[in-house]
């Protein structure tokens, strides 16, 4: 095949490839991913590629330093696949290197380039052996020390050596250390746990971190980062107790003062918090009170309450290892209840119709069960005789109504027993006599 050569040249890595427009092509020339001693040239040409071959320019002596042509397609085809040296590339120093690439394909096309690409001849970094002397931290243990050792891969030979003065810096969300390597590689930093956002901790080599090493090689160390290791924050127990003065008000009462008491499970057991704030939206706005040294603060009086109430207050943990606290009261508002009539009426010689209603100031029960009770005397020895299960709203009131067998003079009254959440009631007492 007869070419044609011109002038041009192709973006290859971030380098411009100068070379004769041909029908073979680099699409790219970079430092093998896997292995540091080793390059890839990625050709495509019209035939098979029959010859390969790259020169390392250094940019550092402006001399082509070696010139490599024992290659293997490692993956595609010979028209458009990628090629690798058989062996490690020795080269007399760690540097990065200019790719040039001339190629010769079986139907005679010809390639030369000048830079496709660059050659990092560096040392392969690995924090791999990374560890933590604790992956739980608690109110005693409130930190971490990660340590391991800085090892580099050296691309002539491919070993694995120590890497001495260099540093390692650890992370953990928001904190920091760092420290400088051994002769053995070996490094150690200790992390402080201080916020809930730190659930992991990890290691890393960067070499441009601006500490400057003893190794003038060290410029060529690549960075390397630890595998993140997780660490959870266990924290301590805490109670809060709180004790109103009162559990039951009337209506529109108030509880005149609440108690609180905050206590940590401390190695010797439980204990005060001094001096932490409580918080609660109680007692008619947002108050806030401080515990004293036995862990006891006080909270004024509530508003008057209308029916039933909730007393609560927390405390928000101002220590990552200590949990947040929160307690609350229930407050039973006994609600008023009082009968707005009560007429007993004798209907014939043998029965009494009782008819009344009862009121209530806020709350209704479920159901109203009222008693209709007599007494010969009026003064005691009262007896239920009758019981209307279930009053009914009626306008005035929640009324009833019941027929009672009686032929006997005497007085007569009913009553409603609210039991825990509604007053009690007793009507007028009113006097019939026999007919």
């Amino acid at each position: 095949m007869v070419s044609t050569f011109v002038v041009g040249s192709v973006a290859l890595g971030g380098a411009v490839a100068a070379h004769a427009t041909t029908g073979i092509s680099v699409l790219f020339a970079v430092t093998d991913s896997s292995n540091n001693g080793k390059l890839d040239v990625s050709l495509s040409a019209p035939s098979d590629v029959t010859s390969l071959q790259v020169s390392l320019f250094s940019e550092t002596t402006q001399q082509t330093v070696a010139t490599v042509t024992n290659f293997k397609l490692v993956s595609g085809t010979a028209m458009d696949g990628v090629w690798q040296p058989k062996t490690r590339i020795q080269l007399p120093a760690l540097d990065t290197y200019r790719i040039d690439v001339s190629a010769i394909d079986a139907d005679g096309d010809t390639l030369s380039t000048t830079g496709s690409g660059y050659f990092d001849y560096d040392v392969q970094t690995n924090l791999d052996d990374a560890t933590v002397d604790r992956t739980t931290v608690d109110y005693q243990d409130r930190s971490v020390t990660m340590s391991g050792h800085l090892m580099g891969k050296w691309p002539a030979t491919g070993d694995v050596t120590p890497l001495a003065d260099e540093e390692v810096d650890v992370s953990s969300y928001s904190q920091y250390g760092s420290a400088i390597t051994a002769a053995d590689g070996s490094w150690s930093v200790t992390i402080p746990f201080t916020s809930e956002y730190q659930s992991s901790i990890q290691a890393e080599f960067a070499y441009d971190s601006g500490y400057v090493s003893s190794d003038p090689n060290s410029r060529f160390y690549d960075s390397s980062l630890s595998r993140s290791i997780g660490v959870k924050i266990k924290q301590t127990a805490t109670k809060l107790f709180l004790t109103p003065s009162a559990r039951s008000v009337p209506f529109q009462g108030a509880v005149s003062s609440t108690s609180a008491t905050l206590l940590w499970d401390s190695p010797s057991g439980w204990a005060p918090l001094v001096g932490k704030t409580l918080g609660s939206n109680s007692f008619g706005s947002f108050l806030q009170e401080t515990t004293d040294a036995n862990g006891n603060a006080v909270f004024p009086a509530t508003p008057a309450l209308w029916n039933d109430a909730t007393i609560s207050a927390g405390w928000d943990s101002d220590d990552v290892f200590l949990a947040d606290a929160q307690a609350s009261s229930a407050i039973t508002v006994v609600q008023p209840s009082t009968f707005v009539s009560f007429t007993p009426t004798r209907t014939d010689a043998s029965t009494v119709t009782a008819t009344g209603d009862l009121g209530f100031s806020f709350d209704t029960p479920g159901t109203i069960p009222v008693d209709i009770q007599f007494s010969a005397t009026g003064k005691g020895g009262w007896t239920t005789v009758a019981t209307v299960p279930n009053a009914w709203f009626d306008g005035p009131g929640y009324g009833f109504s019941i027929t009672i067998p009686s032929s006997t003079a005497g007085f007569w009254r009913a009553t409603f027993s609210g039991g825990k959440q509604f007053e009690s009631a007793t009507s007028s007492v009113v006097y019939l006599p026999a007919s």
